[in-house]
């Protein structure tokens, strides 16, 4: 076993009551925050740390639509349960299977943090699986109402130490957790 195994980390912003995108998957609600000159709300430290990175093929579609793949450099897996072929963009390679399975072997096979994105079913997943470490979540300040929750009855209880919090003049919030333990309910 290697001895500093890296780490899963769920990086993700969501509105205050929870949503981290509208019912029909938009975030339009989050480009007022897009490219903010005076702050990238701790991403590029945080982007340099991981040496891969994870989604669900609904985020990947989405992220396909944002133009150039943001994620060129990083090796990108793709979780989808369709056998219809998805546009592979560089360094992806899509996943199906066991997510504890892969993300077990992944973790013995690379040496930087591995970064989550998203979605919320595979947020799921990967927290009914004991799989992430620590979540550093941006609220936004915003109420939306409705919409893909970022937490969707995952069936247990997980308590959290609260990490560094940032407060930013436009109201967003970064609050960064680390898992203490899983319980089941």
């Amino acid at each position: 076993m290697k001895e500093n195994m890296p780490k899963i980390k769920l990086y993700i912003a969501c509105s205050l009551d929870g949503y981290i995108a509208r019912e029909d998957g938009s975030i339009d609600w989050l480009t007022k925050y897009d490219n903010n000159p005076e702050t990238d709300y701790g991403y590029s430290e945080f982007y340099s740390s991981i040496g891969t990175v994870l989604m669900g093929r609904k985020t990947y579609e989405q992220v396909l639509g944002f133009g150039n793949w943001p994620y060129g450099e990083k090796k990108s897996y793709v979780f989808t349960r369709q056998s219809e072929p998805l546009r592979r963009e560089k360094n992806v390679e899509f996943v199906s299977g066991n997510v504890g399975e892969f993300v077990r072997r992944l973790k013995g096979s690379t040496d930087k943090d591995i970064w989550l994105v998203g979605g919320s079913q595979l947020v799921k997943a990967f927290l009914e699986e004991n799989l992430v470490e620590d979540l550093i979540v941006t609220i936004v300040p915003i109420i939306l109402g409705s919409g893909i929750p970022l937490f969707d009855r995952i069936g247990k209880e997980i308590r959290l130490k609260t990490g560094r919090v940032e407060k930013y003049g436009n109201g967003l919030v970064g609050i960064e957790y680390v898992v203490r333990e899983w319980t089941q309910k």
